[in-house]
């Protein structure tokens, strides 16, 4: 994707009197903006209008709002849906079309790039090696737009079909909305285990005796696992040895934990064919249900391949910057695009990527994207949502993603850099959650997100831990603060202010 000439304020009409569907990640442009180069890439896997017109992401101490129009969701949520009503195998054929390239960049990763010696490659030879592995991942990763634009534009869809099915069976009786919900959870389950429960079913076998696996062996395997958007973390041995003192000192049964893990999915996937027996779903909705469950371990597997892409990327570009004179950070904030130009003509300037680290937005389009730093952003923002006005709120709804209800004080997390700041009993608000929020996660009573949908971290995190949690209610970072006092009813989809703090 090029670098467009001019200002998108010569284009504003791309941005103004939009919907936007709001995600948060600490993120930089380097790997964020690559999601947009992949969602934008063409090639014939893709079936035809599910492609996006416009991405825009706001970049700002290592922080990264991005923003997907809804129209754009819409659109393409009707394309697949009207796809997925005549061909129930649509989802294994779209897993299947990716296939080779998800082979060819876990290849790259494990077998290809670890023998590579960076520092004795010549400049030629160095750029060479870029290309290659920006290439493999961009195309391992272009059906990023398939899999949220079906997550974020069905929810909705699935919920109203699921309900209706079921009242239209059960015209003899009076649902409870608590009872509707949790036919929705049971129908959207995972039956799929996470990496990141698959970790820590791994290391939590090493502890107990179940695996000869060594944590020496363990660490090559998962050293990633706690990445970002922004950072490679390389995660030591001496950091999974202290994971495994905190486990051994934590008095938890850790036997039973890992048979909770395994468990979980079997046991979703249990109760949902006893759910597809006892009702007799259409067949639209039970293809939805499928591609959605397809789609849910899909992305998973995407999430993964993200992380090693942020770690071979690191090393690239950390070598980049020795070599012609810019910091690892700098370089983040970059294009894969721009990454030539830095060999060739220096350019963007370290001054440049500096104001674009300070405060900047990147807007994709098919034919490019543009980037704006400075006040600029601010004028960006004010297109894109005109002047924002605080409303007095008392309670507000969203998705039920798992069921329960409870009382307890808010606690905001904006960025990885906060989760310590939770204490046991909270209730954690955010835009999204991340796999890195998961400690985070384990010691709130509650969840409530912005946005996200069946298929959203935090919906499948919450499941596993059995603990309440309201998705896609678009304003509980606005309207909520620290410290409040509210009731999470997820039985309703409901979130009740009982007291400001």
């Amino acid at each position: 994707m090029k670098h467009l000439k001019g200002s998108i304020f010569s284009n504003k009409n791309l941005i103004e009197k939009k919907e936007w569907y709001h995600q948060r990640f600490d993120g930089a442009p380097m790997f964020i903006f690559a999601i947009a180069d992949a969602e934008m890439l063409k090639e014939k896997r893709k079936p035809a209008g599910t492609y996006p017109k416009v991405r825009v992401c706001f970049f700002s101490e290592r922080k990264a709002d991005w923003h997907l129009d809804m129209s754009d969701v819409r659109r393409v949520a009707d394309v697949l849906v009207g796809i997925a009503g005549k061909d129930p195998k649509f989802s294994s054929k779209l897993l299947k079309a990716w296939e080779q390239d998800e082979k060819k960049f876990d290849n790259f990763f494990w077998k290809e790039f670890p023998k590579i010696d960076l520092e004795k490659l010549s400049d030629a030879q160095l750029l060479r090696i870029w290309k290659k592995y920006y290439k493999l991942a961009i195309t391992r990763l272009s059906s990023t737009g398939i899999i949220d634009h079906f997550s974020l534009g069905t929810d909705s869809l699935v919920n109203e079909m699921v309900k209706k099915e079921i009242r239209d069976q059960g015209k003899d009786r009076q649902w409870k909305d608590s009872e509707l919900s949790n036919i929705f959870t049971i129908a959207t389950a995972p039956i799929h285990q996470s990496f990141i429960n698959q970790a820590e079913v791994d290391l939590l076998k090493i502890i107990t005796g179940q695996s000869k696996e060594t944590i020496e062996h363990y660490q090559r395997r998962y050293f990633w696992i706690k990445n970002n958007y922004v950072s490679s973390n390389i995660l030591s041995v001496e950091h999974f040895a202290q994971e495994v003192k905190a486990w051994k000192e934590s008095g938890k049964d850790l036997k039973k934990e890992i048979e909770k893990l395994q468990n979980t999915p079997k046991e979703n996937k249990l109760k949902k064919q006893a759910l597809l027996h006892q009702y007799k779903f259409s067949s639209l909705l039970k293809n939805l249900l499928k591609i959605s469950e397809d789609f849910t371990a899909w992305q998973d597997e995407r999430k993964r391949a993200t992380y090693f892409s942020i770690y071979i990327g690191s090393k690239l570009l950390e070598e980049i910057g020795r070599r012609k004179g810019y910091t690892l950070d700098q370089l983040k904030y970059t294009t894969g695009f721009e990454v030539e130009n830095i060999f060739t003509v220096r350019k963007p300037s370290p001054k440049e990527l500096n104001a674009r680290m300070d405060n900047s937005v990147f807007v994709a389009t098919p034919k490019g994207y543009y980037v704006a730093t400075g006040a600029a952003v601010e004028k960006v923002r004010k297109i894109m949502w005109g002047e924002k006005k605080e409303e007095k709120i008392k309670d507000f709804r969203g998705l039920t993603a798992s069921l329960g209800k409870v009382r307890g004080r808010v606690r905001i997390i904006k960025s990885v850099d906060e989760i310590d700041k939770i204490q046991k009993g909270e209730i954690l608000v955010a835009v999204m959650t991340r796999p890195d929020y998961v400690p985070a996660m384990k010691k709130a009573a509650a969840i409530v997100t912005n946005e996200g949908g069946i298929t959203s971290h935090a919906a499948i995190v919450s499941r596993e831990l059995g603990i309440p949690c309201v998705i896609g209610t678009k304003i509980a970072t606005e309207v909520l603060h620290d410290g409040d006092l509210v009731e999470v009813d997820a039985n309703h989809g409901k979130v009740i202010i009982l007291e400001r703090a």
